[in-house]
């Protein structure tokens, strides 16, 4: 049966633009908005997304279902709607296009399968798809064909082939040097602002590094997706220390990123970032006093 209704649990930054994206390539789009914040049901609406009610409403339409949320929440919702799954005799497609480690894919998988569901494999790269090159939700597992289904409907879907795992294992590499250069930014912008010397190291970085100053500018609207990389770097560290890297990095990438959460502007979001606050003022309120 081919896919003909997805639905995107659930709309948020990335979750709403998928969605916006799918559904303009003539998919239906549903979502589940019970006790979602005002926020995400804002941006559902943006979107045009249907109102499924109840995840078993979302469970008994779906064709395939897509996971996009915080990677710490991501087997909580694969625990839930497996019931669903369960309690519909349906063999739903469900992918998980979460930033979590291959580890956490296969448990997911197990939950899924062990319900009567099919289980995709998926870790997305790259921005919201609007207006700009399409992100790219790499795929992997014996049912990836039913995600490919989606290639070049508003998002690319490269399949990987082989074993559940291998798609959130490039995911998990990929936002190791993305996102974890970031949190060695800002780690190193609120030393040198802790010691004294911001000032002085940008003058040489701009000097003798300018495309690092020119890639470090990113730094200033962290505070709209710090609170959800923590996990992501939670599940990188796991994903090396599995295999016998050091999980130090990222360990501290994810601590850089709570400072930045817990901060007085950890709160932000994609649309309501301050675009005029400088680099240096965003490292200010990073840190707070306690680094000073």
């Amino acid at each position: 049966m081919p896919v003909k209704t997805i639905a995107v649990l659930s709309p948020g930054d990335m979750g709403s633009a998928v969605a916006a994206a799918l559904k303009s390539n003539g998919f239906t789009v549903i979502t589940s908005l019970s006790g979602r914040s005002e926020r995400t049901k804002a941006l559902a609406a943006k979107s045009g997304l249907e109102d499924a009610g109840t995840l078993a409403g979302v469970v008994s339409r779906a064709d395939l279902i897509l996971s996009i949320l915080a990677p710490s929440h991501a087997e909580s919702l694969a625990g839930d709607v497996a019931e669903e799954i369960s309690a519909v005799g349906e063999p739903v497609a469900f992918a998980d296009c979460n930033a979590v480690s291959p580890a956490t894919a296969k448990r997911i998988g197990a939950v899924i399968e062990a319900a009567g569901g099919r289980f995709i494999d998926a870790g997305i790269i790259g921005s919201p798809p609007r207006g700009g090159a399409p992100p790219r939700f790499y795929a992997s597992g014996p049912h990836e064909a039913v995600l490919g289904e989606l290639d070049g409907r508003g998002i690319s879907v490269p399949l990987m082939g082989g074993e559940i795992g291998r798609a959130s294992a490039i995911k998990m590499c990929y936002a190791a040097i993305t996102k974890g250069t970031q949190a060695l930014y800002t780690a190193t912008l609120a030393a040198a602002e802790s010691l004294g010397t911001y000032d002085e190291l940008i003058a040489e970085m701009e000097s003798s590094q300018p495309e690092t100053v020119k890639r470090m500018q990113g730094v200033a609207a962290l505070s709209a997706r710090a609170f959800r990389w923590i996990g992501e770097m939670e599940e990188i560290a796991e994903t090396f220390a599995s295999d016998g890297v050091t999980p130090k990095f990222h360990q501290g990438s994810a601590e850089t990123f709570q400072m930045i959460a817990d901060s007085s502007i950890g709160h932000e979001r994609p649309e309501t970032v301050d675009r005029a606050r400088t680099l240096h003022d965003t490292v200010r309120l990073f840190t707070g006093p306690k680094l000073r």
